[in-house]
């Protein structure tokens, strides 16, 4: 009974990106010097103690760490590349050595992870020429942590190696970075990745059409692990994957609300931008997501408009690309301000939520001209100057500087929309002005109309700080 029970069972299915995850530094895409360095340490026996190895997901980091952990340990010593014939290099692919550990630091980033580690390496390997550490996503550790293993990591035993894995390098300490060997691992480009879709697509009797597989490649931005991903998915599918597949699974079949969006703000057209955003937000878009890619399509259009500059563009299908070049002429003053304005709202909805008057605002902005009022505002530079005017006025009449300017302030807002600007603050006419100076900021108005000494000519006697 037992026997026909195994029988039955069938072998679970392997994604593609772990199946063909490379074995050797030779099965390594897009990353050749770092191939190459590693392979000279080796060969010449100059093995260093620590590495470091940066750079975006599914470019092949912990993959080369697993790699250079198999070379260094391997009992073929002929070539730098292991074998993958040997009990060590078996050992090692399937985990049963445990003189080579990975640690995700996501979920041990703990003070006594790193000192149990620490206690580890006083052992010599059991099975292995060199005990290996590699720690994935070692930004993730704590402060305590770090201080942990940098002793250990300045002067570890001869038998311990390290080798440290990141996606967000500026977060690793600098005093970790000076004793690490450091390899910036790149993007790869959209051929390079092409051509490894079209030889796993072989392999696995999968008819993968060419230009299918260089949408693919544009669309996975630089990392294989996500072009093979979208290869599996088209594959369970069809097991014939053509550009249209592509294009309806990976979802990249309907981003015109972009282009909508942009058109409009170039046109000046209040009305349709904010009724695309509207739109969008009625089908549950995020905004942050929504400003991202709209940062990154002004930065398209920024690069369309450079010579050569549509090589540069990743991510893209080729629809959009012809709509790119479409629009070649597009301002490149306009560009650059529109995507310092949605990088300025990423950052304060790093902070807070935004919400859809939030968008309403940026949207607002961006439809502003760079020096001039904005259409959908009435308050003016004028206006504001009038505001504090009346204000710091009133104070010396009543001397009551906090009510009154709260008071005010407020019902200005409610007349003209300077937003949530009517907070309190120390009751001077200095503390007034930063606000006003931000509210001309925010509704588009030039600063040299809301200047001090434009207000103080028009107030006169009274000083700015309102005595």
């Amino acid at each position: 009974m037992p026997q026909n029970i195994l029988q039955g069972v069938v072998a679970l299915y392997r994604a593609l990106y772990r199946k063909w995850r490379p074995r050797k530094f030779a099965d390594v895409v897009g990353q050749e010097a770092i191939v190459t360095a590693l392979q000279n340490q080796i060969a010449a026996g100059r093995i260093g103690h620590a590495y470091l190895f940066t750079g975006t997901r599914g470019t092949g980091k912990t993959t080369c760490a697993k790699i250079f952990a198999k070379a260094v340990n391997c009992l073929d010593t002929t070539s730098p590349d292991p074998c993958g014939e040997c009990a060590v290099c078996k050992g090692i692919d399937e985990g049963t050595i445990l003189d080579v550990s990975e640690i995700d630091a996501a979920s041990n980033n703990s003070v006594d992870d790193i000192r149990d580690l620490r206690d580890e390496t006083a052992y010599l390997p059991a099975v292995c020429k060199y005990k290996v550490y590699i720690i994935d996503e070692v930004h993730m550790l704590s402060t305590s942590a770090f201080n942990a293993l940098l002793k250990t990591m300045e002067e570890p035993p001869e038998h311990v190696i390290f080798i440290l894995a990141t996606t967000e390098v500026q977060k690793v300490p600098a005093t970790i970075l000076s004793r690490c060997q450091r390899y910036d691992f790149q993007r790869i480009t959209a051929d390079k990745i092409a051509g490894r879709l079209e030889y796993v697509a072989g392999q696995e009797n999968i008819e993968l059409d060419h230009n299918a597989a260089e949408l693919i490649g544009r669309l996975a931005d630089g990392a294989m692990r996500d072009a093979l991903s979208i290869l599996d998915t088209c594959a369970g599918v069809s097991n014939t994957v053509d550009e249209a597949l592509v294009r309806r699974m990976a979802g990249v079949t309907d981003r015109k609300y972009l282009f909508e969006i942009s058109d409009a703000i170039a046109a000046r057209d209040a009305v349709k931008a904010l009724q695309e955003i509207a739109a969008l937000r009625q089908q549950s878009v995020d905004m942050r997501r929504l400003c991202m890619e709209l940062a990154g399509h002004y930065r398209n259009l920024m690069l369309s408009a450079l010579p050569g500059g549509t090589d540069l563009l990743t991510g893209t299908s080729p629809e959009e690309e012809a709509a790119y070049a479409a629009r070649k002429d597009f301002p490149q003053a306009e560009a650059v301000r529109a995507v310092n304005a949605f990088g300025a709202a990423l950052e304060k909805m790093a902070r807070d939520k935004m919400s859809v008057r939030q968008a309403d605002r940026l949207v607002d902005q961006m439809l502003a001209a760079p020096n001039g009022p904005s259409p959908c505002r009435r308050t003016g530079a004028d206006d504001l100057c009038k505001l504090i005017v009346g204000i710091l006025k009133r104070q010396r009449a009543r001397g009551d500087e906090q009510l009154t300017q709260r008071a005010d302030v407020q019902r200005h807002t409610r007349a003209g929309g300077l937003g949530g600007l009517a907070r309190t603050g120390d009751g001077s006419g200095n503390d007034l002005l930063h606000r006003v100076a931000a509210a001309g900021q925010l509704l588009g108005v030039g600063t040299k109309g809301i200047c001090q000494q434009n207000i103080r000519a028009r107030v006169g006697v009274i000083s700015v700080d309102g005595r």
